[in-house]
């Protein structure tokens, strides 16, 4: 290294915690995302644990309240919870916080479904019997991340609510 002298530690973790502060201005964030955007910004391992180590002390990063606070932001937006799974364990949250967060929702997911179709689909022209139909049904709730158990059991439940 010819012409360069290293960092000056203590600065070095001065910009760490200032980019991470600035990200966590945007929206929160888990402690795996923090991670892998400080190490693109090229910071060193151990700065990025240190820093990580200093804003969960702050209580600025906590990742069972990020789970939460973010499944609740997808049920809220009629996402299943296959879909709220696969965002938490994108974002770095592990199984437990991941079924934690969930189980905190306390939703009834047939329910939560059937709302999805309500608003997506109009009911009332669909006949018992159209099979094609039914398939788009099925795959827009699967692709909002309900199971197809839910899925069958929320489409009985518009069909029938919409005949009577």
């Amino acid at each position: 290294m010819t012409g360069f002298s290293s960092p000056d530690p203590q600065a070095e973790a001065n910009r760490a915690y200032a980019a991470a502060i600035r990200l966590l201005g945007n929206r929160d964030h888990s402690s795996a995302e923090l991670t892998r955007k400080l190490g693109q910004r090229g910071f060193d391992e151990e700065v990025i644990d240190a820093t990580l180590g200093t804003l969960c002390d702050a209580n600025h990063v906590d990742d069972r309240r990020y789970a939460c606070t973010l499944a609740e932001q997808m049920a809220g937006k009629r996402h299943g919870p296959l879909a709220i799974r696969a965002k938490l364990r994108e974002r770095g949250i592990d199984g437990e916080a991941a079924e934690a967060a969930l189980a905190a929702l306390d939703v009834d997911w047939v329910e939560r479904a059937a709302s999805a179709l309500r608003t997506r689909f109009d009911f009332g022209s669909i006949s018992e019997s159209d099979q094609k139909m039914r398939a788009k049904v099925a795959r827009f709730l699967q692709g909002r991340g309900f199971s197809s158990s839910d899925s069958l059991k929320a489409l009985q439940s518009v069909t029938r609510d919409a005949v009577d």
